[in-house]
């Protein structure tokens, strides 16, 4: 990873260059866009009043111009998204006229030093959050169409000025350290219900003993890496922990821990054309109904030495109960950061998804930007499931088979089990977040060593 970035540092050097006198260049490009159609003009400039009342504040107008979608219709997506709006074939903020507004936007924000004018850190955290998620994806994005350019010197005009932005932004470990636990505000809101309740089933709500240490909820343990290894890699920049709770409480959820794991034969081999392979055995013991899985998403962050950093902010919180151990046994229920609510200091930020809401999935799908080849083809969400619909689509298997990191339960991995009070004590001064696997593997990731090149041919960070 060190080679990579040295590598890519030496070419970052002449881009650094580029980026002094990057006024030039885009005003160049601005003359080009303003024969565009009035419609996308209009666009561009729409009202977003996200980090202030004021919809011509440049946050404001960063935010709209590299966040939120417009389909050819006019209407518009992701005001509020958890992710932006970007997948893997996605050209929005390459290709003209988003790449050259997104590039003066960014200009006029480096020139005027426009992070100075926003103090509050949950602001600048979530600035940062976003900002570093549409740098990442400009640096795995993949054109799939034959014959498509690779846009590559419009990803470092993208990546250079985001890696500035970003790195201005950027909080003191103190300021991170002060950042709410918005978990525990959601709770003590009372905005949400405590418990699963039968008799109301629609009715999301966030347990209040979630993260206590000898509470009920257990946490599983995927070390060396994450449990929920498809999301963190997917999320890169999150946290992902995972907690079960099975009818009996704490001791039962390790008792049934320990069965698995002792489970004689976890493996088998594959019944299709490679027996050379194994898989899961089907035949796993069963958890009782009345089980419920937890998936917390925990928002990372890069304090201003570049140091990754585990905060205690909650993104998302999907939380999965077992009715009945049979096909359609499960009530999901996805409780979400929302931007405007965190703002406001309002239900700690949190909000809970209604059972017929609908999105463009950014996991394991490919999204509307698949309509990119005709400009004029609206986009739909008729083909997408409610959120709620999805995430059983996603764990679709009955009991613990619906359970994506079961092998981490099962031989040879470590047996998941409890520790006495004093195991804790060296560590009672941190937070529940902290200590995240997630955090090692971000720092093997190409796109944090390549940012990190921008950082240190840029003479900023570290």
């Amino acid at each position: 990873m060190k080679r990579t970035v040295l590598c890519y540092g030496t070419y970052v050097l002449v881009c650094i260059g580029f980026l002094c006198v990057h006024g030039r260049s885009t005003q160049t490009q601005g003359t080009k866009e303003t024969n565009a159609p009035q419609r996308q003009a209009q666009a561009a400039a729409s009202p977003c009043c996200v980090y202030d009342p004021n919809p011509s504040h440049i946050w404001n107008r960063l935010y709209a111009a590299l966040l939120i979608r417009e389909d050819p219709t006019g209407i518009k997506y992701g005001t509020d998204s958890l992710d932006p709006l970007l997948w893997p074939s996605t050209k929005y903020l390459l290709a003209q006229p988003s790449h050259g507004r997104a590039l003066r936007i960014l200009d006029e924000f480096l020139q005027t030093h426009a992070e100075s004018l926003i103090h509050d850190p949950v602001k600048r955290a979530i600035l940062q959050r976003d900002l570093w998620a549409v740098f990442d994806w400009s640096v795995k994005r993949q054109g799939v169409r034959q014959g498509e350019p690779s846009y590559d010197g419009e990803k470092r005009e993208l990546q250079i000025r985001l890696a500035e932005v970003l790195r201005r932004l950027a909080l003191t470990p103190q300021q991170i350290e002060s950042l709410p636990n918005n978990y525990a505000q959601a709770v003590a809101s009372g905005e949400f219900a405590k418990e699963y309740d039968p008799a109301h089933r629609d009715r999301a709500f966030l347990p209040p003993d979630l993260f206590e240490q000898h509470g009920p909820w257990v946490a599983v343990s995927g070390y060396p890496e994450p449990v929920a290894t498809a999301h963190a890699s997917a999320f890169s920049r999150s946290s992902f922990l995972v907690f079960v709770r099975l009818p009996g409480g704490r001791k039962a959820t390790f008792d049934y821990f320990h069965t698995l794991w002792d489970f004689p034969q976890p493996w088998i081999p594959r019944p299709d054309t490679a027996p050379d392979q194994t898989v899961i055995n089907p035949d796993l013991p069963q958890f009782p109904a009345g089980t419920e899985v937890a998936l917390i998403r925990q928002m990372m962050l890069f304090d201003n030495q570049g140091n990754l950093v585990a905060t205690p902010v909650t993104e998302s919180v999907q939380i999965r109960v077992y009715r009945a151990i049979a096909k359609s046994g499960q009530d999901c229920y996805e409780i979400r950061l929302s931007r405007p609510q965190l703002f406001g200091s309002k239900s700690g930020g949190l909000r809970a998804i209604a059972s017929n809401e609908k999105e463009f999935f950014i996991f394991n799908f490919s999204g509307p930007d698949e309509h990119e080849v005709s400009p004029t083809a609206p986009w739909s969400l008729d083909k997408y499931l409610p959120v709620l619909e999805e995430c059983v689509a996603c764990h679709r298997g009955i009991g613990i088979d619906s359970l994506n990191s079961r092998s981490k339960f099962l031989k040879p991995n470590w047996l998941q089990h409890d520790h006495p009070a004093e195991f804790y004590e060296p560590v009672h001064n941190r937070g529940w977040w902290e200590g995240s696997a997630t955090l090692n593997l971000k720092e093997n990731r190409y796109d944090w060593g390549l940012l990190n090149g921008y950082w240190k041919a840029s003479g900023g960070l570290h």
